[in-house]
């Protein structure tokens, strides 16, 4: 097994954003931005693990290394477009030989899965672990906001040494689940109430699922015990929360 002082988990986050700039940093609840809450229960449920805010090298990101101090975790600043590099860069300044990595713009992200990811990892020796859909879709490939995914360094390193095509430096890990024949992948199998649920939009790309997720965190934490359970039937008990997820689904097809 791999010691855990070597595991790293890894935020994603940047201050621009063509479609909803500063995103992250908006108060979504309370004074809590979404990037205080994500940190908060990562911290929370994973307080052995190293994390990092790995961010760009931008004047405008200055304010992300201040958020990271605040939270008392580690920073790295690295490239904006190479975000590949930006991954492998703070494994290497961390020490961090196998990562999960999270997109700063989920604020219901499960962070109780991320020991499950780890184990999973240990028991396969994949170099690639993720929840994923029933036809083998990883949940990163939607628009369920969810899940994290875990990669280790080892293969991030092989992919930059195999590619230098931007998609694949942009997006982190879509070379690894996209070749296979080259890399071992692990999928973890999705709950039951959300294996088929390709029509939830959890994650934040635009102001309309701002406000959309805002209520419906709001709601989720002063109606219910706050669960994914009661997330997804609060969303099917109200028809409109769905037909907003379905537009935004369309205009922001993945």
């Amino acid at each position: 097994m791999v010691n855990s002082i070597h595991d790293g988990i890894v935020i994603q986050a940047r201050s621009g954003s063509t479609r909803m700039p500063a995103k992250i940093l908006l108060p979504f609840d309370g004074e809590k931005r979404i990037i205080d809450i994500i940190i908060e229960r990562i911290k929370r449920d994973c307080p052995d693990k190293r994390i990092v805010l790995a961010t760009t090298v931008n004047a405008a990101d200055d304010v992300l290394e201040e958020v990271a101090r605040q939270h008392d975790i580690s920073c790295f600043r690295g490239s904006e477009e190479n975000v590949l590099s930006r991954f492998i860069g703070a494994a290497d300044a961390f020490g961090i030989d196998r990562m999960i990595r999270v997109c700063s713009d989920n604020p219901f992200l499960d962070t109780t899965s991320f020991e499950k990811m780890f184990r999973c990892q240990s028991e396969s020796g994949a170099d690639y672990v993720c929840f994923a859909f029933p036809d083998g879709r990883p949940t990163i490939k939607s628009h369920l906001g969810l899940f994290a995914e875990l990669a280790t360094t080892e293969a991030l390193r092989r992919v930059a040494s195999l590619t230098d095509e931007k998609l694949y430096l942009e997006h982190v890990t879509i070379y690894l689940y996209t070749h296979p024949e080259a890399f071992t992948i692990a999928r973890m199998p999705l709950p039951g109430f959300l294996d088929q649920r390709t029509d939830l939009r959890l994650t934040l790309d635009t102001p309309s699922d701002f406000r959309l997720l805002q209520t419906l965190f709001r709601r989720l934490h002063a109606e219910t015990d706050g669960s994914l359970p009661e997330l997804v039937k609060m969303v099917d008990a109200n028809p409109e929360y769905g037909s907003i997820m379905k537009e935004n689904i369309i205009q922001n097809e993945k």
